[in-house]
């Protein structure tokens, strides 16, 4: 009897731990990517990389053995550590896409996704001349949750004039996410900035 319940404990302990291995992301992709972001000149990446890594091992703990899953959260973070953050910001986006979550699982999910942007925000946008502050409301808006707040800014940065062809794609991604439709109204607006009395 002894025997059988230490085989039956060893065989539980094995299941555990494999659902455990399957549902999170690569624990070495989530070290270096802590380590790239903590030895970044910029101090909030630090703190925004430690907040999405906690959703990212938070999500893939409610979600049990999810092999699909785990594929997109490692390939967000191998992107986010390769330089890769257009990438990076699809995988992240795509967690949601055909998959049958339960509300606190798809509010995580969403959690990765608006902190996968704020960390992307906060490292290609810092420092563009001119945007510190909507940066500022930007990041601090997705950290938070608060989304609707993040789409003015979100509208301030694209149309900055010193964005580079890179950052361009990248906030065009990331108001395209949360700001669908922005480019017509901005047409619209341009559109009526050119007619004669305006």
């Amino acid at each position: 009897m002894k025997k059988l319940f230490v085989m039956l404990t060893a065989a539980a302990l094995v299941c555990g731990a494999n659902q455990a291995v399957f549902a999170q992301a690569d624990p070495g992709l989530v070290a270096k990517f802590l380590d790239e972001a903590k030895a970044a000149k910029d101090g909030q990446l630090g703190t925004i990389a430690s907040e999405l890594t906690g959703k990212v091992q938070a999500f893939g703990a409610s979600l049990g053995a999810n092999d699909a899953i785990k594929v997109k959260l490692d390939d967000m973070l191998k992107s986010l550590t390769g330089g890769k953050d257009s990438a990076a910001l699809t995988s992240a986006y795509d967690l949601v896409k055909g998959a049958k979550f339960t509300p606190d699982q798809m509010g995580l999910a969403k959690q990765v996704g608006n902190l996968a942007s704020a960390y992307v925000v906060q490292k290609n946008f810092a420092s563009l001349e001119g945007a510190n502050t909507d940066v500022a409301t930007i990041v601090s808006s997705l950290r938070e949750g608060k989304l609707t707040a993040c789409v003015p800014p979100l509208k301030n940065v694209a149309s900055n004039t010193h964005l580079t062809d890179g950052q361009k794609q990248l906030i065009t991604t990331v108001a395209d996410k949360y700001a669908p439709g922005w480019q017509k109204a901005k047409g619209a607006v341009d559109a009526i900035k050119k007619l004669p009395g305006f």
